[in-house]
C-alpha cells in the first residue's frame, strides 16, 4: 500500500479516520503551492473547494487511490464531509496549502478579486471556512455572494468589536473548556466592555483548584483576542529584585543594557493576554510594579522607554485558600464532601488577607472556577485523546478517568495518563507490527483487567456503523 518513504500518521477525529500523509520537504511543499496557485489562475472551468481539496489529497496522501476508492460515493454529503475533514487535518502539517493563503497570495498578484467568482464556485456544501479579512475583501469586490459558515479557522487573533465577535469567542471557549460555563460568562462580560469601547484593557483574577482549566482558558483567550499570549510563572518572582526580569536590570547592575521580557513583547504589539500564574507566590515588589501597568496600561523599562500595553488583558491565577477545601471524597466525585464551591466566602477572606487592597482594587473581575465532575472528566478525556488513533468509546473514557484523574492535579493528570498509557501502547504496537500501519479507521480499544488492549481495526467503509462516543459529548 505505501512505499518506504517517511510519512505522517494523522487522526481525523470528526470522521474517526487515520490517514497516512507524505513528509514533504519545504521545497516540495513550496513547489506544490506555486503549482496550485498557477493552476487556479489559469484554469478554464470552475473549480469548487471540494475539487481543490481532493486535488491536494491526491498529491499528499501516501495511497490516495485507496482513500478515494473507499469514499461513500452514494452519499455526496458524507463524501464532502470526509474530504473536508481530512484536508483540514492535513493543514496542521502543511498550512501553506490552506485556501485562504492561496487566495491572499493571488490577491497580491492582482489576479484574484476581480474574477474569483468565476474561478471558485463557493457554496455551503463545500464547507469553506475563510478568515474574516479574506471574506471582507471578497465581499467588497462582489466576489463572494454566499453565506460563509460561522466557524472560522484558527487565526492570529481578532478585533473584538461586536456581539458577533463575542459570540464566536464564546462558542470556541465552551467547546474547548469543560465544566466552566460560569467562568466563561464572567470573561465574556469583560470582553463586552472592551468591544463596546468603554475600556481598552481588563484585569481578571482566576480562582480555583489546580487542573480545572485556568491556564488553558487564558491561553485560548490569548489565541482569539490577539494571537499574543505570555505565561509568567510567579514563583520566579519570589525575591524583591526579580521583577526586574520584566523591564531589565537597573543602572549599575549586570545586564542593564539588555531588554526585559516586556520590552521585547511591546515591540511586537500592545495587544497581549498576560498570564501571571500562581500570583500568590510572587514578592510584594511585583505587586507594586503591576499597579502602574494595570492603571495606565503602560510602564517604563530600565532605559526609561515607555512600554505600551494599553489594549492588553492581564490574568492572574491563584489557588490561595482553595487547597484547604479540596475534599478528599472528591476522588470518587461525591458531592457530599466539603469543597471550595460551598466555602467561597472563606476562600475570598484568604485572598483579601494575602493581597493588598491597592492591588485587588485594580482587578476588574474575580473569576471562580468549579471543581470537575465525573461527566466533566469524561468529556475532558475525550478532548485529550486528540491525535491518538483510537476509538473513543465509553469503556475507554471511564478507564482513563478512573486511573488518570486526581484531586491534586485535576485534569492535567488525565492528559499525562493518556500520553503514557494510551499513546505509548499504540506506538509500541505499531513499531512491533502488532497492529497494521494502514490507512483506515481508528484502532479499537478493549479494557481487560484494568489494562488497555488493542483488539482490531475497523475497515473505513464500515466506519459509520460504529458507535464511538458517549452520549451528549
Amino acid at each position: 500500500m505505501q512505499n518506504d518513504d517517511k510519512f505522517y500518521r494523522l487522526v481525523c477525529e470528526s470522521v474517526d479516520l487515520i490517514v497516512l500523509v507524505k513528509q514533504l520537504t519545504s521545497a516540495e511543499e513550496s513547489k506544490l503551492f506555486k503549482y496550485v496557485k498557477n493552476l487556479v489562475k489559469e484554469i478554464d472551468s470552475p473549480l469548487t473547494i471540494s475539487k481543490y481539496q481532493k486535488y491536494i489529497l491526491s498529491k499528499v496522501l501516501v495511497d490516495p487511490l485507496e482513500f478515494f476508492d473507499k469514499l461513500p460515493k452514494k452519499d455526496p454529503s458524507a463524501e464532502v464531509k470526509i474530504v473536508h475533514a481530512v484536508f483540514e487535518t492535513i493543514l496542521d502539517v502543511y498550512p501553506m496549502l490552506d485556501i485562504k493563503l492561496l487566495c491572499s497570495n493571488l490577491n497580491h498578484d492582482g489576479a484574484l478579486l476581480s474574477n474569483l467568482g468565476d474561478i471558485l464556485k463557493l457554496d455551503n456544501s463545500d464547507l469553506l471556512q475563510l478568515g474574516d479579512n479574506v471574506v471582507d475583501a471578497l465581499k467588497k469586490n462582489n466576489a463572494l455572494e454566499v453565506e460563509v459558515l460561522e466557524e472560522y479557522p484558527k487565526s492570529s487573533g481578532m478585533r473584538v468589536r461586536s456581539i458577533e465577535d463575542i459570540n464566536k469567542i464564546e462558542k470556541f471557549l465552551k467547546r474547548k473548556i469543560i465544566g466552566q460555563e460560569e467562568a466563561i460568562e464572567v470573561i465574556l462580560k469583560a470582553l463586552k466592555v472592551i468591544a463596546s469601547g468603554l475600556d481598552t484593557r481588563s484585569a481578571l483574577f482566576f480562582i480555583g483548584p489546580t487542573g480545572v482549566g485556568k491556564t488553558e482558558i487564558a491561553r485560548m483567550l490569548g489565541e482569539r483576542y490577539s494571537g499574543n499570549f505570555l505565561k509568567l510563572n510567579c514563583a520566579e518572582f519570589s525575591s524583591a529584585h526579580e521583577y526586574a526580569k520584566l523591564i531589565g536590570a537597573p543602572p549599575g547592575y549586570v545586564g542593564h543594557g539588555d531588554k526585559g521580557i516586556l520590552a521585547e513583547k511591546a515591540e511586537i504589539s500592545n495587544r497581549w493576554v498576560f498570564l501571571f500564574d500562581e500570583i500568590e507566590k510572587a514578592h510584594y515588589k511585583l505587586f507594586d510594579f503591576l499597579l502602574s501597568l494595570l492603571d495606565e496600561g503602560s510602564v517604563c523599562d530600565n532605559l526609561g522607554k515607555e512600554l505600551d500595553f494599553s489594549q492588553s488583558i492581564f490574568v492572574f491565577t491563584s489557588n490561595q485558600g482553595v487547597s484547604d477545601f479540596r475534599g478528599e471524597k472528591r476522588v470518587g466525585f461525591s458531592d457530599e464532601s466539603v469543597t471550595y464551591e460551598n466555602s467561597r466566602d472563606e476562600v475570598e477572606k484568604s485572598i483579601r488577607k494575602k493581597f493588598t487592597p491597592e492591588f485587588l482594587n485594580r482587578v476588574d473581575s474575580f473569576v471562580y472556577f468549579n471543581s470537575l465532575s465525573e461527566e466533566d472528566c469524561l468529556k475532558i478525556a475525550k478532548l485529550c485523546l486528540k491525535g491518538i488513533p483510537i476509538k473513543r468509546n465509553v469503556s475507554l473514557l471511564r478507564w482513563i478517568v478512573k486511573n488518570g484523574y486526581s484531586v491534586e492535579y485535576g485534569a492535567r493528570n488525565i492528559k499525562r495518563f493518556i500520553k503514557n498509557n494510551v499513546g505509548v501502547i499504540i506506538a509500541d504496537m505499531i513499531l512491533q507490527n502488532k497492529i497494521p500501519r494502514k490507512q483506515g479507521s481508528l484502532y479499537t480499544p478493549k479494557i481487560v483487567g484494568n489494562k488497555l488492549k488493542i483488539v482490531d481495526t475497523v475497515d473505513m467503509k464500515n466506519r459509520d456503523s460504529q458507535t464511538n462516543d458517549i452520549s451528549g459529548t
